[in-house]
């Protein structure tokens, strides 16, 4: 097997910006080994004018060397990421593809560029199943005291017969935990990511899973639910088969009764994740071990406005603060949040154009057409303003933000909404909230 001709696109701005710490989003690879069942970049993927190199395993890499001149020369080369490069915020390395997987191990692209962010101490991000490359001396000598790297491994069960269907080209979930101990050991932070969190598998191991990884040395622990894309159920219909047959019930139709949406991206209700999470926030409670969770419901639970477990500070404490999951957490320690607190972080935003921000996913060029005029840091504006939009603050986190105001700039104010986080109290409005004194 080779590498096809051409290169792969990367990095690109992740289709979550509004929300996520480290939007800027790298892979090294326009494909990934391990073929999961439940993965969420096949459904991406798996449609459109790429998807018969997808399907067909026709694999680019990125221009390793045209990355290198990115971060040495972000002024001239960066694009619309040298504002980011040049505040040095942490990079996502592994949002579609694993950079260390079965085609890492043959093509060494990924091995190149760690040296690289090795030698210029960058912050990044890894996230993998991979646990080979933690054998070879290559890789393991540029991991060894990295304060600078964070690696996540992945996990979502120990049960090895789940295992080896949902993820079958992927390492067994002891050889991962082992992985994560490797990494500790080597000292790069390791976080087990405990996602997607998946009902049938994960929530009969997951006390185990955080009491396990707090005892290989992670330093952290994420947790995200499995969504599903209803707009490809055609399309991986035998995927969710083979699935319903491990977890003993129809996911799809599962999903479908038990999710807010009935199309597009479904996720379950909040309420119904809430014992699952508190369940797991208990845990690592009693263990020491910091709690974050991905999932747009209960982002609250975080121990911080980083859903990937990283810290506040150091090296890896530099990432983009600008975005509505830190919007959550200031909205909890003050009780409401405005949107001059979420500008005044996010301003760099403003020098990206929405209509060709970088491998970004608007939907449509419809959608693009329509914002031809703005910039990220507008849309994200008005996201925050349109309290029935599906993305806005109001919506998105599954009720955990009510919205008030406006303030005197015309802008909503979001209030933290604790008697739902905390007593499941249904509450809709900020005057409310108020008048409770909550």
């Amino acid at each position: 097997m080779n590498l096809a001709p051409g290169y792969y696109a990367s990095p690109r701005w992740s289709w979550e910006v509004l929300d996520c710490a480290m939007p800027m989003t790298f892979d090294t690879y326009s494909n990934c080994a391990h073929q999961c069942l439940y993965c969420f970049a096949y459904f991406q993927r798996a449609v459109g004018d790429s998807a018969d190199d997808y399907l067909h395993h026709r694999v680019k890499s990125v221009n390793v060397e045209k990355i290198k001149r990115m971060f040495t020369d972000p002024e001239e080369h960066g694009g619309q990421f040298a504002w980011y490069i040049k505040r040095r915020l942490a990079m996502q390395w592994g949002g579609l593809s694993d950079g260390f997987d079965w085609y890492e191990r043959k093509f060494r692209k990924s091995l190149e560029l760690l040296r690289f962010f090795r030698e210029i101490e960058y912050p990044i991000s890894i996230s993998t199943k991979a646990v080979w490359w933690l054998e070879d001396p290559q890789y393991t000598d540029l991991l060894r005291g990295a304060k600078h790297i964070q690696v996540k491994i992945s996990i979502i069960t120990l049960d090895q017969g789940h295992a080896q269907v949902l993820e079958a080209g992927a390492p067994t979930p002891a050889d991962r935990m082992a992985g994560l101990a490797k990494v500790a050991n080597l000292g790069p932070m390791a976080t087990l990511r405990f996602r997607p969190y998946i009902l049938g598998t994960s929530d009969l191991c997951d006390e185990q899973m955080l009491r396990q990884a707090k005892e290989a040395g992670c330093a952290s622990a994420t947790t995200e639910f499995l969504c599903l894309e209803s707009r490809s159920k055609n399309l991986a219909a035998e995927r969710f088969q083979r699935m319903s047959a491990v977890l003993g019930y129809d996911v799809f139709r599962f999903y479908k009764l038990n999710s807010s949406a009935r199309t597009g991206l479904l996720r379950l209700s909040y309420d119904l994740k809430r014992p699952y999470i508190r369940r797991m926030e208990a845990v690592c409670r009693e263990v020491g071990l910091p709690f974050y969770v991905s999932d747009s419901h209960h982002k609250e639970a975080s121990c911080g406005g980083n859903c990937c477990g990283m810290p506040e500070t150091g090296p890896l404490g530099q990432w983009q603060r600008g975005q509505f999951t830190q919007a959550v957490q200031l909205a909890k320690r003050n009780g409401q949040v405005t949107w001059a607190e979420v500008e005044a972080l996010a301003g760099d935003l403003a020098t990206v154009p929405y209509y060709r921000a970088t491998c970004f996913n608007a939907g449509s060029t419809e959608n693009r057409a329509k914002r031809r005029y703005q910039t990220m840091l507008d849309f994200m504006h008005e996201t925050w303003n349109d309290v029935h939009g599906a993305l806005s603050p109001a919506r998105y986190f599954g009720g955990s933000l009510v919205a008030g105001g406006p303030d005197s700039r015309g802008d909503v104010v979001y209030f933290y909404n604790r008697p739902w986080v905390e007593d499941g109290r249904r509450i809709e409005l900020g005057s409310d909230l108020r008048a409770e004194g909550a």
